[in-house]
């Protein structure tokens, strides 16, 4: 699942996937993504940090102390790229972290190859 509140970035991020055999939702915040999550099994969140309401921290930090998800791979997709940001990420048990001008789509396939089985 995808949670960003970015039309654009989900649609790149989702176009991306879906060409490469993965199936995709996807969810405009992270409320939206954690109703969503509660419903149905993913293999992957793919989360943007910024966002309106609560942030990818928090959605990360959510889907970790849930019984039903603790278990999901989740990576957060950000244009913060500092080392605050990154331990942020990693203290609320994210599995990595993806910096927006640093995209790299190969790299990007393989990070989410190493985490999920289709």
């Amino acid at each position: 699942m995808i949670v960003d509140d970015s039309l654009t970035t989900r649609m790149l991020e989702s176009s991306i996937l879906e060409s490469a055999g993965y199936q995709v939702e996807l969810a405009a915040s992270a409320e939206e993504g954690l109703e969503l999550a509660r419903q149905n099994r993913y293999g992957l969140f793919l989360v943007d940090v910024e966002m309106p309401g609560m942030d990818g921290f928090g959605f990360i930090t959510q889907v970790r102390s849930d019984p039903q998800l603790c278990d999901i791979p989740a990576l957060l997709v950000t244009s913060l790229d500092t080392a605050e940001h990154k331990r942020r990420g990693s203290d609320a048990g994210a599995n990595g972290y993806i910096v927006k001008n640093e995209f790299d789509q190969t790299a990007f396939l393989a990070q989410i190859g190493e985490l999920v089985l289709r």
